[in-house]
């Protein structure tokens, strides 16, 4: 079945091959992309006593992926756009899989910032790239849930990774845990990506699942947007890479929560034991990736219906969440873990409503080479936000969360800007 044929089918029929798509993009965010980034942290200091390096030292390895995954990301999107995706996401795990058990062998700091680049090349490829693309293309309605839902699993995949880690670390040596880990990566997501999926649903005879939208064209799903080479010149192209790039920087100030929950501790606020403070420090954590789990599915699924809401909701949620943690506890200590579980919407906001915008406002034409630009800037600001976060940390946490409030108000009103461009542009779709 070709063209016309295909164009006419209303898409109501959803086939095993549509469900493995996003079998295929839960497994992905699950296995390599939460190896990659949200499991570092419970191997900073085993690593750094087995080496006797710092910890500076060792976490420029995490600056390494998010500048790689920068780098990497305009060639991820044109690969993307080209290639078979069973080739490039398999390509990608694997470089995942491979830079996570080469640090098994280590035994210098800097062989870690090899590990580093190779995961930041594929790990773009799984966390910006793989689910929206493969929704976007696969599906017609329902696109921001189904985003939501396979993103959600990274902060599934922290928990039950974490645990593991804990165990492996505990019974073996860190060694041991890379190894597991590396193996781990490839084989959630490898037989997934090699087998469950395909480009486009017309490649094996189908369509798009879901109801065409009021007012869409007859037009194929794929060949409805604006050009990339035209959205590359437009306002809002680089006001979108503003604001999820800066949304993506100040969520990651949710990693230095836990930090500030022992500040609290040591003048006084928290009146806990030493041991107790540990265990607290762990529940914050908690409460932000269950938090952003959650957040993922709940925003994408409210984007489905109004993203203006979408984007209200979690600029609201993020500065309810820094004055929680900034000036609630002046009140009650309970307001961090509000906070912390407020502020991980933040996190949540990223990997969902980044695409769903660029969806929206572009269309599904060239969505993956132009969201791969927008993913270098993405990618970027974190890189910079991090160390400047331990800058002002130093110098003051009131300086940090005075900070932190200011760029989340900036966010907020540049997302308002991007809803005005959007009515427009809707028309030249």
């Amino acid at each position: 079945m070709k063209g016309n044929e295909l164009s006419k089918q209303d898409g109501s029929r959803l086939t095993v091959r549509h469900v493995a798509v996003v079998v295929t993009g839960i497994l992905v965010c699950f296995g390599p992309a939460t190896l990659v980034f949200n499991t570092w942290s419970i191997l900073v200091v085993p690593v750094c006593d087995g080496l006797g390096v710092s910890t500076g030292s060792f976490t420029l390895y995490v600056s390494a992926i998010f500048l790689a995954s920068a780098a990497g990301s305009p060639f991820a999107g044109n690969l993307m756009q080209r290639f078979d995706l069973r080739i490039v996401i398999t390509t990608a795990c694997a470089l995942c899989a491979a830079g996570i058990f080469l640090c098994s062998f280590y035994t210098q700091v800097w062989q870690f910032y090899f590990s580093g680049i190779l995961q930041g090349a594929g790990v773009v490829v799984l966390v910006a790239l793989t689910a929206p693309t493969l929704i976007n293309r696969w599906f017609r309605s329902h696109t921001g849930l189904l985003i939501g839902i396979c993103v959600a699993m990274m902060g599934v995949g922290a928990a039950v990774w974490n645990m593991l880690g804990g165990f492996l670390l505990s019974e073996y040596d860190w060694r041991m845990c890379y190894r597991v880990f590396g193996a781990a990566a490839a084989l959630v997501s490898m037989p997934a990506t090699l087998f469950f999926i395909r480009s486009y649903p017309e490649e094996v005879g189908l369509v798009a699942y879901g109801k065409a939208k009021e007012g869409d064209s007859d037009e194929p799903l794929m060949e409805r947007g604006i050009p990339a080479a035209r959205a590359f010149t437009m306002p809002a192209f680089f006001l979108v890479m503003i604001t999820i790039g800066l949304n993506n920087g100040v969520a990651q100030m949710g990693n230095y929560l836990a930090t500030y929950f022992y500040h609290l501790s040591d003048i006084g606020i928290l009146l806990l034991p030493a041991a107790e403070v540990v265990l607290m420090a762990s529940v914050i954590t908690a409460c932000l990736q269950v938090s952003q789990a959650c957040a993922k599915v709940v925003l994408g699924q409210i984007a489905d219906h109004s993203l203006r809401a979408a984007l209200v909701v979690f600029c609201s949620c993020g500065l309810l969440g820094v004055l929680c943690c900034w000036q609630g506890p002046a009140f009650d200590p309970n307001f961090v873990y509000a906070g912390s579980a407020l502020f991980g919407v933040l996190f949540g906001a990223t990997n969902v409503l980044g695409p769903t915008i660029t969806r929206y406002l572009f269309g599904p034409r060239d969505y993956t080479v132009i969201y791969s630009r927008i993913s270098i800037i993405i990618n970027l600001v974190p890189a910079l936000f991090i160390p400047l976060y331990a800058f002002l940390a130093d110098m003051g946490w009131d300086v940090l969360f005075a900070f932190a409030f200011l760029v989340v108000a900036t966010i907020f009103a540049c997302a308002m800007m991007l809803m005005r461009f959007a009515k427009k542009m809707q028309m030249q779709q």
